[in-house]
């Protein structure tokens, strides 16, 4: 860990107080790194983005490099909400891929995903062409047809049913793209990782006009047969979530309702 404070420090310990691991200390009024304890920073550079004063440098990160919270202002919660309360799963995807710049764009907010202690150990598999998705399914359906005996009584009617129809892609809903979050088995928690940047690109992707689908059938088929993960190059034993996506063929006019959805209870 590099820690610097310039002279613009006031000593007003904001950034000591927010040190969530007790890295930081102060002494003679300024913030300076107890000994003993720089190797406990985990880089969330709350100390830098706390300092009203832009006094802090931290690992190489200073002010200069972050944006001011003044120039992203956050939409209002009924907004917010409104989006929540209208995304759609969709089973129905435009035959045209996205242009792989677009989609670049959206996992560069991935990086700002919350990982349990801060350990960023993701990884964002995307496949970003219909026509390398169509060559995965095929190695897929081989693979799947060569292991018909491992998989579920339900999965082995879908396979059987994509061998006759190739039209009935249930798996993949006839999206073009894909995208694999997978990360380190031996993160503090590594499946809710995963499963969080999927949920933050879900909502991104219904701001870009996207539409996705969460691929939660790569799940049961890798349980099944690992060896599907080789057909996505992601490692064996990985923790991982999937998302299909692309531009929706489908529009709907309303919402649904939710009243039913889920339970509330206060403590």
């Amino acid at each position: 860990m590099t820690f610097e404070v310039s002279a613009l420090c006031r000593g007003c310990g904001k950034c000591v107080k927010d040190c969530a691991m007790g890295v930081l200390d102060m002494q003679e009024g300024r913030p300076v790194v107890k000994d003993g304890r720089a190797d406990a920073c985990m880089d969330c550079q709350h100390c830098l983005v706390v300092c009203p004063e832009g006094a802090v440098t931290v690992n190489g990160v200073g002010p200069d490099d972050c944006r001011n919270l003044d120039e992203m202002p956050i939409p209002p919660t009924n907004e917010v909400a409104n989006l929540l309360m209208t995304r759609r799963s969709i089973r129905q995807f435009v035959k045209a891929d996205v242009p792989r710049g677009e989609i670049a764009e959206l996992l560069e907010v991935l990086k700002y995903v919350p990982t349990g202690c801060n350990m960023r150990h993701l990884v964002f598999k995307v496949v970003d062409s219909s026509s390398k998705l169509a060559s995965c399914r095929q190695r897929l359906m081989e693979l799947l047809v060569a292991k018909m005996d491992q998989l579920p009584a339900r999965m082995q009617d879908i396979v059987r049913d994509w061998q006759e129809h190739p039209e009935h892609d249930v798996f993949f809903r006839g999206a073009p793209h894909l995208l694999i979050v997978y990360g380190d088995p031996k993160a503090v928690t590594p499946q809710v990782d995963c499963d969080a940047a999927c949920a933050y690109f879900d909502v991104l992707a219904q701001t870009a006009g996207l539409g996705t689908t969460w691929f939660g059938f790569l799940t049961h088929i890798v349980d099944a047969v690992p060896e599907a993960l080789d057909v996505f190059g992601v490692p064996r034993g990985a923790p991982f979530h999937a998302m299909l996506f692309g531009e929706p063929l489908v529009d709907y006019v309303r919402c649904v309702n939710r009243k039913d959805g889920a339970r509330i209870e206060w403590l």
